[in-house]
């Protein structure tokens, strides 16, 4: 899990820097990290990972969020800035969200 949480890392470093259109991006987001399924209107991106995640749901309300949904997620995690969302093998994350932040969601997850 640690070499994904490297690639989801290096992903979200892309998806701040960039201004391109949301297809560009995605492939280039491919390029680095094959897993990325699909790239939104608002450049937040989502993986599909190998098995099913869980979240450790105490620690991540502790970093600050609010339990949402965002569809089709029905387990998504909003901070003062950006989300980060849960389903099944899937995980969004916005673009927007601190990248410490996102450093401790990802430890999070089992």
């Amino acid at each position: 899990m640690e070499e994904v949480k490297k690639k989801i890392l290096e992903a979200f470093r892309i998806a701040r820097e960039s201004n391109e259109k949301p297809w560009e991006l995605q492939d280039k987001l491919k390029k680095v990290f094959p897993s990325v399924v699909a790239v939104g209107d608002d450049l937040s991106f989502t993986v599909k990972l190998e098995k099913d995640v869980t979240v450790d749901e105490e620690k991540v309300l502790s970093l600050g969020a609010k339990k949402v949904k965002i569809y089709p997620f029905k387990n998504a995690y909003r901070f003062e800035k950006g989300f980060v969302a849960v389903e099944g093998k899937f995980l969004r994350i916005s673009r927007d969200v601190d990248e410490k932040i996102l450093r401790e969601f990802l430890d999070a997850l089992s």
